[in-house]
């Protein structure tokens, strides 16, 4: 099994394809000062490893019809399950991203939505699968990711 121990050049591919992941290893190799061979040699060990897992399309949301973004916390009920309460989460196209967490609330869900209705939608449909409380912030514009 080969080392998990990475380099600082490492660190600044990962970097590189995290923001772009549609890079050529020439431009990658341009950005870190190494041949493409090499930079391609380096992106395959980090994917053997596992530290680059998969890639990724980044979509459009306003264009989907979305265009209203929301950071939803919630709490669930005593009684649920929360592990039924996050595979149906699951199924939700409007969810970006949805995590347990720790504090005041249970989860924080990122949902993209066809504006107020769709978010007001999502979180009644979120009180039918046994959220007691939820709290919504609406995203006024992205600063990093």
């Amino acid at each position: 099994m080969e080392t998990m121990a990475l380099d600082s050049i490492d660190h600044r591919i990962v970097g590189l394809v995290r923001r772009n992941g549609r890079m050529t290893w020439r431009e990658v190799g341009e950005a870190v000062h190494l041949s493409a061979s090499s930079v391609g040699e380096r992106v395959r060990r980090l994917e053997r490893l596992g530290v680059i897992s998969g890639y990724q399309a980044v979509l459009d949301q306003a264009l989907l019809g979305r265009a209203l973004r929301a950071v939803v916390e919630l709490s669930l009920r005593p009684d649920v399950i929360p592990e039924e309460f996050e595979a149906a989460v699951a199924t939700r196209d409007e969810v970006a991203f949805a995590a347990y967490v720790t504090g005041a609330a249970d989860y924080a869900i990122l949902v993209d939505c066809a504006g107020p209705d769709g978010l007001d939608r999502f979180v009644r449909w979120c009180k039918t699968q046994g959220a007691a409380t939820t709290e919504s912030r609406v995203v006024l514009r992205r600063v990093i990711g």
